[in-house]
Formats: C-alpha cells, structure tokens, sequence
C-alpha cells in the first residue's frame, strides 16, 4: 500500500481501513488502540478462513507462516521485556539475554 502514511498519533487511514495503534502506556492513558499482534491476529484469521473454504492454497500458507512468525516474534519481545522488567515502560529491553555482568557468553561462543 503505497499510499498509506503513518501519522504521529498512530493513526492509519486509507479509504477503506482504518487502525489506531496503542498512544501511551496501557497503565497511564488506558487501552486507546490496538497493537501489533492485534492486527496480526486478524490478518491470520482472515487467511485461516481463506484456507478452510475454497480459496485455500500455497501462496496462503506461506503468507500465513510469514504472519504467524511475525506475531511471535512480537510475542517473544513483550515476553523478554516482561522478563527484563521493562514492560509497559518507554524503556529499552536488552538484546543480549546472557548475564550481562559476566565476562562470558552463556551461549558458549
């Protein structure tokens, strides 16, 4: 969509979809919008039917593994931030997941 413009309030229109992202955090202003998993959620739903009728097929299933890895991923960030204690917070999760105080990798490399 090469028309769609993300304005700062997170509101994306065009003539026939609108999606208001979340503004703030949940626990300051309240649910205001969606988030990304949301959208995601639906767009799976809309492609699981697609495969459950007449329309199913290959290009469906690969767009549906693209989606479903998407949404996990996001679904993992918010796990790691829940684990790091930054979640709901404007502050940033750390990418590495070993003990960041040692002078090791837990991973071994």
């Amino acid at each position: 969509m090469e028309n769609v413009e993300v304005s700062p309030m997170a509101l994306i229109e065009t003539e026939f979809l609108r999606i208001q992202f979340q503004q703030g955090l949940p626990h300051e202003v309240g649910i205001n919008g969606v988030r990304i998993e949301d959208v995601l959620d639906v767009l799976i739903a809309k492609l699981n039917a697609y495969q459950e009728g007449p329309l199913a097929c290959r290009e469906n299933e690969e767009a549906l593994t693209g989606l479903v890895t998407a949404r996990d991923a996001m679904v993992r960030r918010r796990q790691r931030r829940m684990m790091q204690g930054v979640f709901n917070t404007m502050n940033p999760h750390a990418e590495r997941t070993e003990d960041l105080d040692q002078d090791f990798s837990a991973t071994g490399a």
